[in-house]
Order: structure tokens, then sequence, then C-alpha cells
């Protein structure tokens, strides 16, 4: 991240009393900006353009779309050595777990038009088969919790676990089993952490992949190539 000059009349005064309130305290404001979080912190030591201690002085400052906009938030993977090491006792998983729905409620406020859904078009049957496998697949209620911690949304907003859990609520079997997201799911486990209703989310992306093979369909072609590109990069180092 880019320095910048920030004028006073930028900063929303707000952000920090806000992510204070979704949290229940207002430790975060404790922090004495020493650095400890920043030296422990196991995504810092991978890329070191993600840091705690930057997020978090933002966000006091009330940066708010600098916050908003940082990788690290949506990075951030809670392995709580900052919370171990911080001397003030600051959670900083607990404000980007924060702050990251605040964005996703942010997001979600700009609202879309709805597609037009024809009834020919759902699957029952496909819906069913899937709860078979997993259960709980019938009891999200598209909260989005899901798509605001996971990875692999964060480098392409297109791979969206809240809508392909819909996709299959709805029957929408075709779409479903062409969706890569499918595919692409790491299994982080975050979606589930953060999930109200307990949806096991990789566990449908498992049930689903295999649903797809059944039915005929192959791994995508598009994730073939990326996968040959990267292949090709390696060779080149």
């Amino acid at each position: 991240m880019t320095e910048r000059e920030v004028l006073v009349n930028q900063l929303d005064g707000e952000f920090k009393h806000r992510i204070a309130e979704r949290m229940g305290n207002r430790d975060f404001m404790h922090c004495l900006a020493c650095g400890s979080c920043s030296a422990s912190c196991p995504v810092r030591k991978l890329e070191e353009k993600y840091n705690p201690r930057r997020i978090i002085r933002m966000a006091i400052l009330g940066m708010k779309e600098e916050v908003y906009r940082s990788e690290f938030v949506w990075m951030c993977s809670y392995h709580s050595t900052c919370l171990k090491r911080c001397p003030q006792g600051v959670n900083i998983g607990a404000v980007a777990d924060v702050v990251s729905r605040m964005a996703e409620e942010a997001k979600r406020q700009k609202v879309e038009p709805a597609d037009v859904i024809e009834a020919e078009e759902l699957d029952r049957g496909f819906k069913r088969r899937v709860i078979a496998e997993v259960a709980e697949v019938g009891r999200c209620f598209t909260c989005g919790s899901c798509t605001a911690v996971c990875p692999e949304q964060l480098f392409d907003p297109t791979k969206d676990p809240r809508r392909f859990i819909r996709l299959v609520n709805l029957g929408l079997r075709d779409e479903a089993l062409a969706d890569e997201f499918k595919d692409i799911c790491a299994t982080h486990y975050r979606c589930l952490s953060r999930c109200p209703q307990g949806v096991q989310i990789s566990q449908i992306m498992s049930a689903i992949k295999e649903l797809a093979i059944e039915d005929g369909y192959s791994y995508p072609e598009s994730l073939v190539e990326l996968e040959r590109g990267e292949a090709g990069t390696m060779k080149t180092v």
C-alpha cells in the first residue's frame, strides 16, 4: 500500500466506534502501535504488505476506505498470535472479522437487479441429492458471512460461496454444476467458523464435485489452462 497524504476532513470519526459497537468492546483503541502483532503475524511472514499494526492504526484514525480496501482484512487467518503478544490485549483477528463484515454489508447496499428465473429451470431433485449428502445446506439463509471471509472470493469476486449455495437451494442444477467455485474451494473452513447456521460449505463442494462427475461434467478448462500457466511459470523461475 503506497503512502498518501491524509486530510482530516476525509477521515470517518465514527468508524472506530462502529467497529467497537460490533465487537462489544473498545479494546482495539488501546493499541500503542508497538509492532508486536506485525512481528508475530504468520500472514505477514508470507507477504510484507500485510501489516496488522497498520490496519489497526488506520481503523483508529478513521481511514475507512483504506481499511475496506486492504487485503489483510480479508486474509487475516485468526491465528491469535497477535493477541498473545499484544501488551494491550488487542484482538486483531476480531477487528478484521468485524471490518470484513462491515465491508460486505456496504457492498450489498448497492442493489443489483435480480435474475429472472423460470420455473422450468429449477431441478428440485438436484437439491434433494445434495441434501442427502450434506443436510445442512438447506439451512442457509444467504446472509453472506461465508463470502465475507472467503479467500477465493478475495482474489476473484466471481467466486462467491453465498451465490453458489443459493444456486443449489434454488435447484439451478446446470448453473451449480458448471460453477468453478466448487473446484477452487480450498476448504479453509473460515466460512464454517463464521456461518450462523453451521453450513459446511467445504462438504457441499465435495458432494457437488461428485455429482458433477456423475452427471458428465468435467474439470473446468479455464482452471486447466490456469494450472498449465502456473506450471510454466514455475519451470522458468
